[in-house]
C-alpha cells in the first residue's frame, strides 16, 4: 500500500487558521500535563520516560526481524521510540516547546485514522515508533484505542510487555544474557526463568556450576555445557519448582516468580543440609520455608530477607495428611525414617528400633536418618548404625543435634515421614512428649520389632472442630492398600460408619469390630501393629498396656 509522502499533509496547514490555533492551544495543555505527569512520577518513584529502541534491542539480544505488514495495534502498547524518546513522555505527551508547530500541524490536519500508518518495531507485546511519533501523541491525546501501523517484529530471547519500567530492563537484559549463555530456551523450550530482582542470574549460574561439579565428580567425566545446563534444569531446578507448585505457595507471593522462590528455597535447603548433615528433600524444604512464613501478615516483606540459619520453626500438625496425600498413590508414605539415637545406652539397647526402621525402609524403598542426641559414644553408635544399614542394603544418613531427646525429635520430625522410638530406651515422660509434639507419625516400640502384617486401627468418635480425626485412618488405609496388610477397624458405631465409608471409597477391605465400652483385649492381642490418632479417645488409656508397636498419627 502506497501512502505517499506523509510530510505533504503538514504543508496543508495555514498559520493563523482556526484549526491550527485550536491545535496550538491543545499542545500547550498537553505540555502542562506532561510537566505535571513528570512531577507525579518523581514523587511516586516511577519512570515516565519513553524507552529507547536501540538500548532495549541491545539489552535483549536481537535474533532477527520479520515484516508483519499493516495492522491495528493498541496505542497504549507503544512504549518507546527509535530516535525521539526524549521528546515525549511515556504516555506520549509532548515535552519540547520547539515541537509546537509540528505537533499542531498534525493535530489540525484531520483525523488520525485518515493519516498514513505509522512505522513501528515490535518486541513481544511492546512497540517502538520508527516514524509517526506525533501521530501517536495525537492519538493518545484523543483517547484512541488503536492506530494503524506498519509492523516489523524484532525477535529477542526475552519478550517485553507494555508496562515494563526502565529499571526492569536491567533484569530483562540479564535474563537475555543468561539465555544467550545457557541456551536453555532452546534446550528446554517453554522454560520460564524470570526473576524480579537484579543480580539473580549470576546466582543461577553459580547453582548450575555447583550442580555440574558434583555430577562430574560422581560420573568421573567432563560434562558439555548443553548437558550440564539441561541436567541442572531437570535434576535441581524442576524438582524444587514442582514442590512449590504442589504446595501452591506462589499464591502467597503474587509479585514473585517460581525462579525467585527457587533461589530462596535452594539457599534454605542448603542451610538445612549444612545444619543437619543430610540432604533435605525439595518438598520438605518447601514445607519448612512456607510454614515459617505462615504466621506473618505481610508475607511479601519476608522475601527480601534470607531465612536465618538457626531457624527452629515447625509446621502445624494437621499439615501432614494433606502434604502427603499425593504420595499415598505415587510415592512411599514413609520413605524418610527419623531414628533418634542416644549415647547413654550401649548401641545394642537400640537394636530393636533400628531393626524396625530397616524393615520399613526396605518396604518403602526409603532411607533412615540416624539423629544422634547425646554426648557419649557417638562414634560407636554411628559405626553400629551405618554397618547395620549397609548390611541390609538400606541408605543411611547421619546427623547430630544438641538438646533434649523430646525437643530434638519434635523439632526435626517435620524433616521426615516417620519417627521411631523404643519405649525401653527413653523415660515415659520423654516418650509422651515426643508423640504429643511431633508433627509426623510416631512409631512407639515396646521392646520388640514387628512384621506389621495385621493392623488394628482404633477409631474414635470425631470431636466437633477436630481437623485431625482422619490422619490415623489415612495411614491405616495406606498400609492395607500398599503393603497388602490385614486391617481390623475397632471403634464406636459412629466412628466405624465414617471409617467404612472412607475405606470403601478407597476400595480397601477391612474387618470391623464395634467397641462397647472398653477395647477387647482379644482384638489387641491378635494384631502386631496398632494405629491411633494423637487425639483419639483411647490413645492415652491404651499406650501403657500395649506390647506391640503403636503408630500414633498427628
Amino acid at each position: 500500500m502506497n501512502w505517499g509522502n506523509s510530510n505533504q499533509i503538514f504543508s496543508q496547514n495555514v498559520v493563523g487558521s482556526r484549526p491550527l490555533a485550536n491545535a496550538l492551544q491543545d499542545f500547550q495543555r498537553a505540555r502542562q500535563q506532561a510537566t505535571m505527569e513528570s512531577l507525579l512520577g518523581r514523587l511516586q518513584g516511577r519512570s515516565l520516560e519513553l524507552l529507547s529502541y536501540h538500548e532495549v534491542a541491545e539489552m535483549l539480544k536481537v535474533r532477527g526481524r520479520s515484516e508483519r505488514g499493516v495492522k491495528e495495534i493498541p496505542v497504549t502498547a507503544i512504549v518507546g521510540s527509535v530516535g525521539r524518546y526524549h521528546d515525549f513522555s511515556r504516555s506520549f505527551l509532548p515535552r519540547n516547546d520547539a515541537d509546537a508547530q509540528r505537533w499542531a500541524g498534525v493535530r489540525a490536519a484531520g483525523h488520525v485514522a485518515d493519516l498514513p500508518p505509522i512505522d513501528v518495531y515490535q518486541i513481544g507485546e511492546a512497540y517502538f515508533v520508527l516514524d509517526g511519533n506525533h501521530r501517536v501523541s495525537i492519538a493518545r491525546r484523543l483517547g484512541l484505542d488503536y492506530i494503524h501501523a506498519n509492523v516489523i517484529e524484532v525477535h529477542t530471547r526475552v519478550p517485553l510487555s507494555p508496562d515494563v519500567q526502565p529499571d526492569e530492563l536491567i533484569i530483562r537484559a540479564e535474563y537475555a544474557g543468561f539465555l544467550d549463555y545457557t541456551r536453555l530456551d532452546d534446550l528446554r523450550p517453554g522454560c520460564d526463568l524470570r526473576v524480579t530482582a537484579p543480580g539473580q542470574y549470576n546466582r543461577l549460574e553459580n547453582h548450575m556450576e555447583v550442580h555440574r561439579f558434583f555430577v562430574e565428580m560422581a560420573e568421573e567425566r567432563d560434562l558439555p555445557d548443553a548437558e550440564a545446563f539441561a541436567r541442572w534444569y531437570d535434576e535441581a531446578y524442576l524438582p524444587l519448582v514442582q514442590a512449590i507448585r504442589e504446595q501452591a505457595i506462589l499464591r502467597d507471593f503474587p509479585r514473585r516468580t517460581e525462579t525467585d522462590l527457587y533461589l530462596w528455597l535452594a539457599t534454605h535447603q542448603a542451610e538445612l543440609r549444612n545444619e543437619l548433615g543430610w540432604q533435605v528433600r525439595p518438598n520438605t524444604a518447601v514445607t519448612q520455608f512456607a510454614t515459617h512464613l505462615k504466621p506473618r501478615h505481610r508475607l511479601q516483606k519476608v522475601l527480601d530477607v534470607m531465612i536465618p540459619a538457626n531457624w527452629k520453626g515447625k509446621p502445624a500438625a494437621n499439615d501432614w495428611a494433606q502434604e502427603r496425600l499425593l504420595d499415598r498413590y505415587s510415592r512411599a508414605l514413609f520413605a524418610e525414617i527419623l531414628l533418634p539415637l542416644t549415647g547413654r545406652q550401649e548401641a545394642a539397647r537400640q537394636e530393636v528400633a533400628l531393626a524396625q526402621a530397616i524393615t520399613i525402609a526396605q518396604r518403602e524403598h526409603g532411607r533412615i536418618i540416624g539423629l544422634f542426641v547425646g554426648e557419649e559414644n557417638e562414634s560407636l553408635t554411628r559405626a553400629w548404625f551405618e554397618g547395620a544399614c549397609a548390611a541390609a542394603d538400606v541408605t543411611a544418613v547421619w546427623g547430630r543435634e544438641q538438646g533434649s531427646l523430646p525437643e530434638v525429635a519434635a523439632r526435626r520430625a517435620a524433616l521426615a515421614d516417620l519417627v521411631i522410638v523404643d519405649k525401653t530406651t527413653a523415660a515415659d515422660t520423654a516418650v509422651t512428649q515426643i508423640w504429643q509434639n511431633c508433627t509426623r507419625p510416631v512409631l512407639l516400640l515396646a521392646g520388640q520389632a514387628s512384621a506389621m502384617s495385621r493392623v488394628l486401627l482404633i477409631t474414635s468418635r470425631p470431636q466437633q472442630g477436630n481437623q485431625q480425626k482422619e490422619t490415623a485412618l489415612f495411614a491405616a488405609a495406606y498400609l492395607a492398600e500398599q503393603w497388602q496388610n490385614q486391617l481390623v477397624v475397632s471403634g464406636s458405631p459412629n466412628s466405624l460408619s465414617l471409617a467404612r465409608a472412607y475405606l470403601e471409597m478407597h476400595e480397601v477391605n477391612a474387618e470391623f469390630v464395634t467397641v462397647q465400652g472398653e477395647i477387647d483385649t482379644a482384638v489387641l492381642s491378635a494384631c502386631d501393629l496398632v494405629v491411633l490418632g494423637r487425639h483419639g479417645r483411647y490413645t492415652a488409656q491404651l499406650l501403657p498396656l500395649l506390647t506391640v508397636p503403636v503408630l500414633i498419627c498427628p
